[in-house]
């Protein structure tokens, strides 16, 4: 493992290292040495890559909420990681992304063919992960994430371009595509480390909603973000039609649905019409309403632990949820 791997991680999510992380990262490794070479390089960047490696430092440090550090635990976060991983190669294919962490995508480097491939790899190991060590009940949650997942993407591929959704659509959207996965984390993390049942439903909530803020921050750095600090193009969502909350909160003055609704009509969005588009959020306040929506998020998701015994892990998972919109990529 190289040494930079670990500096890359120690962003604003990951100031300072938790118990069992630096074994997250040698354990990732481990999991993709008994591949072919080729197989073998491609997993290796990838892990190499970087990344927040938000979803096991969730396992770890929800397990630690109830006890000292085990093995089982480094698993569940370890195949939960690849999981994430997978799903990442999956979207830029899905996406035609060109770009990741400043990088050129594993499809603009491999075709798309072969990224499929290695995306269901990381699946595979990762329940070799699981099955192996007999972790039944992370296996459960994370199955159902991914089933929940696939349909998240299927049902947003179906309403590209559509301005007629609702708030309630929107919710159920990010909550497949990104907060159950999460959720999962903290759960299966509770669990490993020996919670009882109500505990391990406190973290479902407090993961459902940092999914839920982590998504709204995303959306919005799609519109005023820094594409060299997020390492992608901004202004993708808007573009291939996704609409995120920015957009809903913009289109709840029908004059801006009409105007936008005539330009998804031409089939393409164009810079000075992207550009005019920020401009009518910056003047409506609908970045800002979208913003105080994942801040509501966060105090929801800090409040579900309100029963958790207090610890340093506990602290480091209510600053984590603070964190999140705070950040930049």
């Amino acid at each position: 493992m190289k040494k930079d791997t670990l500096r890359q991680n120690k962003d604003i999510f990951q100031a300072d290292p938790i118990p069992g992380m630096e074994a997250v990262e040698q354990m990732l490794h481990q999991a993709v040495s008994d591949s072919h070479h080729f197989t073998n390089k491609i997993c290796t960047d990838l892990i190499e890559a970087g990344g927040k490696r938000v979803r096991p430092l969730l396992v770890l440090s929800s397990a630690q909420c109830f006890g000292s550090l085990n093995q089982e635990t480094v698993y569940t976060a370890v195949a939960c990681e690849l999981i994430h991983m997978a799903s990442l190669v999956h979207d830029d294919v899905i996406d035609l992304s060109k770009t990741r962490r400043n990088k050129p995508t594993l499809n603009v480097q491999i075709g798309n063919h072969a990224s499929v491939l290695v995306g269901d790899y990381l699946f595979a190991k990762a329940f070799e992960i699981l099955s192996a060590n007999k972790l039944l009940s992370s296996m459960n949650l994370v199955v159902e994430a991914i089933g929940e997942m696939c349909d998240g993407e299927i049902v947003q591929a179906d309403n590209k371009f559509n301005l007629n959704q609702t708030m309630e659509d929107y919710y159920s959207r990010i909550y497949k595509k990104t907060g159950i996965l999460i959720a999962a984390c903290c759960q299966a993390g509770a669990i490993v480390g020996g919670a009882e049942d109500h505990e391990v439903e406190a973290f479902r909530e407090y993961g459902k909603n940092i999914g839920y803020a982590f998504q709204i921050i995303d959306d919005l750095l799609d519109f005023t973000g820094n594409e060299k600090i997020m390492g992608k193009p901004v202004g993708c969502d808007l573009r291939e039609g996704n609409i995120t909350l920015p957009v809903l909160k913009l289109i709840a003055q029908a004059e801006y649905k009409q105007w936008i609704q005539g330009i998804f009509e031409q089939g393409n969005v164009g810079k000075s019409q992207y550009l005019e588009i920020l401009r009518l959020m910056k003047d409506s306040y609908a970045l800002e309403e979208s913003y105080q929506e994942a801040v509501v998020c966060v105090e929801k998701a800090k409040a579900a632990l309100g029963e958790i015994k207090d610890s340093p892990n506990k602290n480091m998972l209510l600053n984590l949820a603070d964190k999140i919109i705070r950040r930049k990529n």
